[in-house]
């Protein structure tokens, strides 16, 4: 373990599900960066074996699980959980590098106006087949509520922030019928909320290229339906905007990204472009029929049940 002497602590939540593979060396890299006044949680998603548990137990983390599968619902019960006042959360294909934790908090320290601090993803080493959920500018900067501020891969928001918009929509993200696209929706009201987002990229990952080309058109898929989701919420909740994002959204990184893999004649990156552009149209209409409470979309059946805690 590292850490910087005084610097603020910091709880990480990992959710996870049925992928203790990767969970090993996401919690092993986060190991090396924590200091002893951190807090590591990582939330079980339903996983349908103990394997995932006794990798957590065996890299020291707390256990939490959810009986509910859903990464959204993972992350809420996470924070909600921690000790801290900062709350990072890491995907499971993650890694992050050793000073990542000092970056991190200091970023919060440094700049008591972010609410949010979106950090640096970037490829593995060696060879890469598939990216996916990068974000690899150079320079720290005030995040404006534009296109690509980061990813809930790597970001850390303070408890405060989490609490005043209720956290992730737990409608949205993996393991639900909208699939995706709920770190856009929470930068989006957490900024609707007044608050401020940096990129602080020395609080640095990379993500695993581990997925082949099947798991790449499930992914597209998946982010083409949550992203129709978003604009269903984004129509209801935010006119002024709704243009704008559709616009881009549809047009210029949907249908025009299309033609471009095929004036490239590149015809598998044809496919999975449209293949998310197709499931847009399909998390929109899947979305349509849910009403918007408090910025959330309401489950069909029933409320989410609440996590449980495991013995460490």
């Amino acid at each position: 373990m590292t850490s910087e002497p005084g610097r603020p602590p910091i709880s990480v939540v990992v959710p996870t599900r049925d992928r203790a593979a990767l969970l090993d060396p996401c919690l092993a890299s986060l190991r090396r960066s924590l200091g002893p006044q951190d807090e590591l949680i990582v939330v079980d998603s339903a996983s349908k074996d103990q394997s995932v548990a006794d990798v957590a137990r065996g890299q020291g983390a707390t256990l939490l699980r959810c009986d509910l599968p859903g990464t959204s619902r993972a992350r809420n019960a996470g924070w909600r959980a921690a000790r801290h006042d900062l709350i990072a959360f890491i995907d499971d294909d993650v890694r992050v590098d050793p000073g990542w934790a000092t970056a991190l908090a200091e970023a919060f320290r440094s700049f008591p106006d972010a609410a949010y601090v979106t950090c640096r993803i970037g490829p593995p080493p060696g060879p890469v087949r598939y990216v996916v959920a990068q974000k690899t500018d150079d320079h720290a900067v005030w995040l404006t509520g534009e296109i690509n501020e980061g990813h809930s891969a790597n970001i850390g928001v303070r408890r405060r922030a989490l609490e005043c918009v209720d956290g992730f929509d737990e409608s949205l993200g993996p393991g639900t019928p909208l699939r995706a696209a709920e770190d856009l929706d929470l930068f989006e009201r957490l900024i609707a909320g007044g608050f401020r987002g940096r990129y602080e990229p020395a609080a640095s990952s990379y993500h695993e290229s581990w997925r082949g080309t099947r798991e790449m058109f499930v992914l597209q898929w998946s982010y083409g339906i949550g992203l129709g989701a978003r604009l269903v919420k984004i129509a209801r909740t935010d006119r002024a905007r709704w243009r704008s994002v559709a616009r881009w959204t549809f047009i210029e990184d949907g249908i025009k990204q299309v033609f471009v893999m095929i004036r490239r004649r590149a015809l598998r990156w044809t496919l999975l472009r449209s293949t998310r552009v197709a499931g847009l149209v399909v998390g929109i209409f899947r979305a349509y029929p849910r009403r918007i409470v408090s910025g959330h979309f309401v489950p069909h059946r029933h409320q989410p049940e609440s996590s449980r805690s495991a013995p460490k």
